[in-house]
């Protein structure tokens, strides 16, 4: 009758996991007869449960437990590759001089990474997450979602499709004629859409003011993204070292890549945490332009910090300060290539 019955209240619990239950609700929920040995033997035999990690109480004493997913150790000793990805790629132009961040030069990608492009609007966010799917389709494939990108009819938006054709450098399509990335119109709850072992590009995430869930979506998003890597785009405020949501948008990243504004038409990207760097890579800054629409990037150059002004745009003069006269406020100047 006991062994029974703990096996009834086991595939019961099993139903239950990830949540709380109580002795008057199990008693409900199994229709225990008052007069029966489990109606009483229930205490006893979630003790035996507590001391086999099936259950854990609330620690109040009031009888309610929180039913635990069962968890297996990991299978450790068995190969497992711990490579970096072979010729991943970060973005360049391909105008006459191609020039390149060469960002790949000095941090390592590996399966189940997360890149973070935090930026204000209208700065290149956008340029520099399609560049990285672009450069990186023929590596694997890839899944983009974000709900500019398509229309009211879940029809691809006519702007989008005008950028894919400015980006004449990616090949779209296979040879077969087949699409090598998936579309997804989801605006909301991106973490259920992500494709295991597949780059998936979210541009952006938008939380409607709940900053304090970004942690939660990008743990699951990197959760879900197995061997493949994540690209997620937020936006980030003028002068703000990180983006909405603070500090914390940065847990989950392996690599973040900060865009601000550089100057009146230009843009300053600033890597910031790197969890695997190949030499000097956290600090570094690269000016870019933007063009054919927000489709391309040209005029790509790694620049420093002026030692005119020490990146404040302004130099003491006497008692007032005065536009920094070699770096026109930029705070940066083109970095000399030895």
């Amino acid at each position: 009758m006991t062994d029974r019955f703990s096996d009834r209240l086991r595939e019961f619990l099993a139903t239950c996991e990830g949540r709380t239950v109580s002795y008057k609700y199990i008693r409900d929920e199994m229709r225990l007869d008052p007069n029966s040995p489990a109606w009483d033997g229930l205490r006893e035999q979630m003790r035996v449960f507590v001391q086999k990690q099936v259950v854990k109480p609330s620690g109040l004493g009031d009888g309610v437990f929180k039913v635990l997913f069962p968890i297996s150790p990991v299978n450790w000793w068995e190969d497992v590759n711990i490579d970096p990805i072979a010729d991943f790629r970060f973005p360049r132009n391909y105008n006459e001089d191609q020039q390149s961040f060469g960002i790949e030069d000095c941090v390592e990608i590996f399966p189940g990474d997360m890149i973070l492009i935090s930026g204000r609007s209208n700065y290149g966010k956008t340029c520099m997450a399609l560049s990285l799917m672009g450069e990186n389709l023929p590596l694997m494939y890839a899944v983009l979602m974000g709900s500019e990108y398509t229309a009211s009819n879940g029809k691809i938006s006519p702007k989008f499709k005008r950028r894919m054709r400015r980006m004449d450098w990616v090949n779209w399509v296979t040879d077969e004629g087949k699409p090598r990335f998936d579309l997804m119109p989801v605006g909301a709850d991106y973490e259920d859409y992500i494709k295991p072992d597949c780059l998936n590009v979210v541009d952006w995430i938008s939380l409607n003011g709940e900053y304090y869930l970004i942690d939660r979506v990008m743990k699951s998003i990197k959760d879900r993204v197995g061997h493949g890597v994540a690209v997620v785009v937020i936006q980030k405020n003028k002068d703000a070292e990180f983006g909405e949501g603070g500090e914390r948008t940065e847990r989950y990243a392996d690599v973040h890549l900060r865009i601000d504004a550089f100057g009146e038409s230009e843009s300053l990207l600033t890597i910031g945490k790197v969890k695997s760097p190949k030499g000097r890579a956290s600090g570094r800054t690269w000016a870019f332009g933007v063009t054919d629409y927000g489709a391309n990037f040209i005029d790509i150059r790694e620049v420093v910090k002026c030692r005119t002004c020490w990146g404040k745009g302004w130099k003491k003069m006497g008692a007032t300060s005065i536009p920094c006269p070699v770096c026109y406020k930029k705070g940066y100047v083109d970095k000399v290539i030895e």
